[in-house]
């Protein structure tokens, strides 16, 4: 492993022990980008750790296509659920590399599962019955970025932070949380978006969220 790949992979877990919000799941696998950019990937994923090990970052990176090639016949059916829900299927995608690093039997420290790495009370408010079947996941995590993009006025930045952290930290801050991994979170999925500063229209759709019996959010 070449020197710069060591510390910054040093860094990076390092930077995971500090956490000390108790709100989100850790991250706990994390590669280099080209420029020596620190990339959290947030399900545990012992391939990618191994792949970027041996090979770096394009290590890493093949691992990634491989996934992605194998679940090829799911870009069709990301494409037309995003539309149908109006959001821009490249920032599913993009959601999908930085949550999972498209493995869909991906799962985190705190249980989250799958592509879209949906914990399974969110995953049973979504109507999603196995989290590891990839179109289950993707449906259900499309969903739910429709609810946080209305939830939040279409603003995109509180939208994923909602996503990473939980709607309710954000809306009771009113803003992305102060949460290390959240911040890079944002930023990852953006970058990966190629947005920076981006809005998305309210969907047009009327439907309320409840939790435990009581509504929580309704768009209408």
């Amino acid at each position: 492993m070449p020197p710069r790949f060591r510390v910054a992979v040093s860094l990076a877990f390092l930077s995971v022990i500090c956490l000390a919000a108790p709100s989100f799941a850790a991250p706990s696998i994390a590669y280099v980008e080209e420029g020596g950019r620190v990339v959290f990937v947030n399900a545990e994923d012992p391939e990618l750790y191994a792949a970027a090990a041996r090979g770096g970052v394009a290590g890493a990176r093949r691992v990634i296509e491989r996934r992605r090639q194998a679940l090829a016949d799911l870009q069709p059916y990301i494409d037309d659920l995003s539309r149908q829900y109006g959001i821009d299927a490249a920032l599913v995608n993009a959601v999908i590399e930085v949550e999972s690093a498209w493995n869909p039997r991906a799962r985190s420290r705190k249980g989250a599962l799958g592509l879209m790495q949906l914990l399974p009370s969110t995953g049973r408010q979504l109507g999603v019955r196995d989290p590891f079947d990839p179109w289950e996941n993707v449906a259900g995590g499309i969903r739910h970025l429709r609810f946080l993009l209305d939830r939040f006025g279409g603003d995109l930045r509180l939208a994923l932070a909602g996503y990473n952290a939980g709607e309710k930290v954000v809306a009771a801050r009113g803003d992305v949380p102060p949460y290390p991994e959240t911040q890079s979170y944002v930023k990852q999925v953006l970058a990966r978006y190629g947005r920076v500063a981006v809005s998305v229209p309210q969907s047009p759709q009327i439907y309320e969220m409840v939790e435990n019996g009581r509504t929580v959010f309704a768009n209408y």
